[in-house]
């Protein structure tokens, strides 16, 4: 293996440790070190650019960037494992974006209010209602999407959860949702996407690339 900055092998432990905490059960700790590292060598000239920066404020934001990206593609790794171990079709990509989060987010918080299983929830969507067709959970599986969009949904503090429910459940206008948060329509729809950027990182953020 191309020897690696020394701060790479620093940053890999650590990294492999946040998603095998997640993931647990569906992937070994080890084989996320080493998958970090692989990802780390195949871009290894421009990483050690990167954290050879002089700057230490800039090198520092560096090493802060190169651990989100490395998270981000041990995350990658980890969903096919789950979705390999757990029978889903594997799909190319696992992250959230906001229109499908959008599209579903009804579902998934009507069936906490009306406390119905995400099963039927699926049935609803499954029988015609609109849905993008690269939902990108665990192979693209719709009630593996809906669990994990449940569960991060749960996680969010209670303005967002909120916030979400009445733009995306109760589907208020923005001047409805400015007049309840008191604040400008303005100020309303940049707390509402917000909130749905809040849920999109627990779900494992952005793709970076």
């Amino acid at each position: 293996m191309t020897e690696l900055h020394p701060t790479l092998l620093e940053i890999a432990p650590g990294v492999a440790h946040s998603v095998y905490r997640r993931f647990r059960g569906y992937v070994e700790r080890d084989d996320l070190v080493q998958e970090c590292y692989l990802w780390a060598t195949s871009r290894n000239a421009s990483l050690t650019e990167q954290l050879n920066e002089e700057n230490s404020l800039k090198r520092i934001a560096n090493e802060r960037r190169i651990a989100w990206q490395m998270k981000r593609h041990a995350e990658r790794y980890a969903r096919r494992e789950k979705a390999a171990k757990s029978g889903y079709k594997i799909g190319d990509e696992a992250f959230y974006d906001t229109v499908t989060l959008g599209q579903l987010l009804p579902f998934v918080i009507g069936s906490i209010i009306n406390d119905t299983t995400l099963e039927q929830a699926q049935n609803m969507i499954n029988d015609g209602l609109p849905r993008r067709q690269s939902a990108p959970a665990e192979g693209g599986n719709l009630l593996a999407t809906l669990i994990d969009i449940k569960k991060a949904y749960n996680k969010l503090e209670e303005e967002d959860r909120t916030i979400l429910r009445m733009r995306y459940h109760e589907t208020v206008t923005l001047q409805q949702l400015a007049q309840y948060l008191e604040c400008a329509v303005s100020t309303a729809d940049r707390r509402a996407a917000s909130s749905m950027r809040r849920l999109q990182i627990i779900l494992g953020g952005e793709s970076p690339y």
